[in-house]
């Protein structure tokens, strides 16, 4: 093992440098061995205890550090907090032979960076690692203007880069899909620029069908072609619907599907940057590595959610997951979908048990939605002076220029408030 401060390497750039904390052995040289021939990752030190950590972290100073969260001494979570304090650089990777949303949730808290239940897979632990590492390493392009409207960076050239609005829930059947397409649309006619529409489900994507595309290429054929990619063989794999949004399709099947790495989307959505004006990503339900590459370069988020107590529950988690990843307040923006009043629970005390304020609400149009769907025809184009497309409109309005949007029957939002109680306790390690 390396040891001491790190030092550069002649043949190339610095590795990646992991620390492993397990108070089982074998679990160690385990993780050792499967580390061993990664070029681009050396094991500088191993722990069998929470205190032990404490002071070879100081030592070693490691880029990542794999944590087991049941340790005799200290558990992973207080050993993190304390490690975190002392190398607030370091990005911690939690183990755990347990699997549940709760620990999940501990170790968000605690500052851990990613989540792996054992056993681990090598493909899955080398991902992770290397994941971790870019976060630490890569800036976030964030620019909030005065009115609040989304702003791109630009590219090293001056050039204006387009923006990218990620369409999310952290719990299936909120209506993500439906919505992102609808609201692809709805920039297209709205603003009249180049809006393009990527599906980032990539295990079950429903894109295609809900806008009734067929074609043969895929988000795959990019990513087979990573290396070559440019501006003339994306065009050549995106499909134009009739609204002229640009269409990425998910792949036909999920074994091909999971072929498509968090890397390949992260060059893809850079280029398409510079191609389009708005790329809206309808993505996945999950916190794994795919999702939360569209997460971090998107400029803004729009969080659907439901009345239903399983997604509230997920929503308010999410958006203790979204601050510890130090995502600008801004950059989420709440939407309640499928807004009702019939379903006893009202908007107020849910704004008041999450902490965060609905920016607009999209009426629940549960017939004429389906019936769109099942016809291939986006709602805001089959009905457009439906109150629900009216809705989707005013989201798109919201987020292309930045005005105040107004909820549904209610009176205009004032911004959110600050965070207080379990997010005040949050804190930002990294």
């Amino acid at each position: 093992m390396a040891g001491g401060p790190r030092t550069p390497d002649a043949s190339g750039p610095p590795k990646i440098r992991v620390m492993i904390v397990d108070d089982i052995a074998e679990t160690r040289d385990n993780l050792e061995k499967l580390l061993f021939f990664e070029k681009d990752i050396e094991v500088v030190a191993k722990a069998m205890t929470g205190r032990e950590a404490l002071a070879l972290a100081k030592q070693h100073r490691p880029d990542v550090v794999l944590m087991d969260i049941n340790m005799p001494d200290m558990d992973g979570i207080a050993a993190t907090e304390a490690l975190l304090s002392q190398v607030p650089e370091a990005q911690v990777i939690m183990m755990s032979v347990q699997g549940e949303q709760d620990y999940l949730r501990r170790a968000m808290l605690a500052g851990a960076r990613e989540f792996l239940p054992k056993p681990i897979g090598a493909e899955e632990l080398y991902s992770a690692i290397r994941h971790v590492h870019r976060l630490a390493t890569t800036q976030r392009r964030y620019v909030p203007t005065s009115s609040g409207a989304i702003t791109g960076g630009e590219s090293d050239e001056g050039v204006a880069q387009g923006q990218i609005i990620a369409v999310f829930s952290p719990k299936g059947g909120a209506g993500t899909s439906s919505i992102a397409c609808n609201l692809a649309v709805a920039l297209r006619q709205l603003t009249a620029k180049k809006v393009a529409l990527v599906d980032g489900n990539l295990t079950f994507g429903d894109i295609g069908v809900i806008m009734n595309l067929v074609s043969t290429k895929t988000v795959a054929d990019l990513a087979n072609r990573i290396g070559e990619i440019d501006r003339d063989l994306l065009n050549d794999v995106l499909a134009t619907h009739a609204s002229q949004v640009k269409i990425l399709l998910a792949p036909p099947n999920p074994q091909t599907g999971e072929l498509v790495t968090a890397d390949h989307l992260r060059t893809i959505l850079e280029l398409m940057k510079k191609e389009f004006d708005y790329i809206v990503v309808d993505t996945q339900s999950s916190f794994q590595d795919r999702a939360l590459a569209v997460l971090d370069m998107a400029d803004r988020i729009v969080a659907l959610m439901t009345l239903e107590i399983p997604c509230i529950k997920n929503i308010k988690l999410f958006l203790e997951v979204a601050e510890l990843l130090e995502y600008p307040k801004e950059k989420t923006v709440l939407v309640l979908n499928k807004a009702d009043n019939r379903l006893g629970m009202r908007v107020e005390n849910v704004e008041e048990n999450i902490q965060h304020k609905v920016a607009l609400q999209i009426a629940n149009a549960g017939h004429e939605m389906t019936l769109a769907v099942n016809q291939g025809v986006p709602l805001v184009i089959a009905k457009r002076d439906h109150s629900t497309s009216k809705d989707i409109f005013a989201l798109a309005k919201m987020l292309s220029s930045g005005l105040s949007a107004r909820t549904a029957g209610a009176p205009k939002q004032e911004k959110a408030p600050e965070k207080s109680g379990l997010f005040g306790r949050l804190l930002a390690r990294r």
